[in-house]
């Protein structure tokens, strides 16, 4: 009987690391098409090339259908509570590719259509905007450029 407590406790303390490590895994999560929606807007995510992510400190996953509606909820909330999230967006040239928010560079083209309409894109590096860049006659913007285009457009 003793024997077999402590094989108990054994695999409940593994237990308990395996919750604990799960739980603070910021890394995203994957977008399910037609399945999941905007955490901003309501509506149903449906393009993985615009899809994005936030995800608390405390491991708490937001799913948004488009950058601009990740950035408008962004914009929302406590900056205390923001400064700790993770922010993932796809790269547009490689859609199943997350990238960190914070880091990518995003386009801002009329000529194509994001799900809220303000044309938002995010890629990787400079490489990547490049080509896309030059078809759509976009402007390039980072991080804190396109939260203000964000928060100056908000339809």
């Amino acid at each position: 009987m003793k024997f077999l407590r402590g094989k108990i406790k054994y695999i409940g303390m593994i237990g308990g690391i395996l919750i604990v490590t799960a739980c603070s895994n910021n890394k995203p999560r994957p977008i399910n098409i037609g399945q999941d929606v905007c955490a901003y807007c309501k509506m149903g995510i449906t393009d993985t090339r615009f899809a994005s992510e936030l995800i608390t400190a405390k491991g708490k996953v937001y799913k948004f259908d488009s950058i601009e509606c990740l950035a408008s909820y962004y914009l929302e909330q406590d900056k205390n509570e923001m400064h700790n999230a993770t922010l993932w967006v796809p790269d547009f040239n490689q859609p199943k590719e997350w990238i960190s928010g914070k880091n990518a560079v995003y386009l801002k083209s009329d000529k194509i259509r994001s799900p809220m309409g303000l044309g938002l894109l995010a890629f990787r590096n400079e490489a990547g905007i490049q080509k896309v860049q030059d078809q759509t006659d976009g402007n390039k913007l980072t991080w804190k450029e396109m939260l203000t285009y964000v928060r100056n457009n908000k339809k």
